[in-house]
């Protein structure tokens, strides 16, 4: 679909940093789209928004993929553990999009990973999924995730805990510059090269798929 492997991308930053319009932008390159919501960032831009798991939900899943393109948002209820759990095991099942997993220490901690997201984590990029991920500070995200993440899109940090959980993963190099930022400066950082990328809308683009 591609010229680079399914990627893990992590976007960090403040409230009103422009976290969700960064994330609006990438997901305009995507052809096949589920994000899970749970601030409701996406009704607007995504075209099919779904509020619970029932037959709909899973009669849309089954269709869209075996689609060219789907564009879809979960926005959960109380029990965001449990529903997240079911919404991981339907991504990874069907395989072949980008997952969207918005705030996503609000279901998996520092020291903890959901089993059915620890999974598309670790094995996602067997079944063609790319994951992009955002949090408000970066020590409150789980370490596995963060060891896992590709490129870091990374936002002003300024708290101690948060400059750390960066430096433990980027280097104290990149901390520097982050809490160098203002509150909309940005950068993205490519974990595996140790570079800083340019700026690209496209960073998860993909391909339409052939029949």
């Amino acid at each position: 679909m591609s010229d680079f492997q399914n990627r893990i991308v992590g976007i960090v930053g403040r409230k009103g940093s422009g976290k969700s319009t960064r994330v609006a932008t990438l997901l305009k390159y995507c052809p096949r789209i589920f994000a899970w919501d749970p601030m409701g960032d996406h009704t607007r831009s995504l075209p099919d928004v779904f509020e619970a798991i029932d037959d709909e939900l899973d009669e849309y899943v089954y269709q869209a993929s075996r689609a060219k393109t789907f564009a879809s948002a979960y926005i959960p209820g109380e029990d965001l553990e449990g529903e997240f759990e079911e919404i991981c095991q339907l991504v990874y099942y069907y395989g072949h999009m980008l997952f969207c997993v918005e705030e996503a220490p609000l279901v998996c901690k520092a020291g903890y990973l959901p089993p059915a997201f620890g999974k598309i984590v670790r094995t996602g990029r067997h079944r063609g999924i790319d994951l992009l991920w955002t949090a408000q500070r970066a020590s409150e995200v789980s370490r596995t995730l963060t060891s896992a993440t590709d490129l870091w899109i990374l936002y002003s940090q300024t708290e101690p805990r948060d400059l750390d959980a960066i430096a433990e993963r980027c280097g104290r190099e990149v901390t520097d510059r982050v809490a160098g930022l203002g509150l909309h400066g940005s950068f993205t950082w490519d974990v595996i090269e140790r570079e800083i990328m340019p700026d690209s809308p496209r960073l998860l683009k993909r391909e339409v798929p052939d029949d």
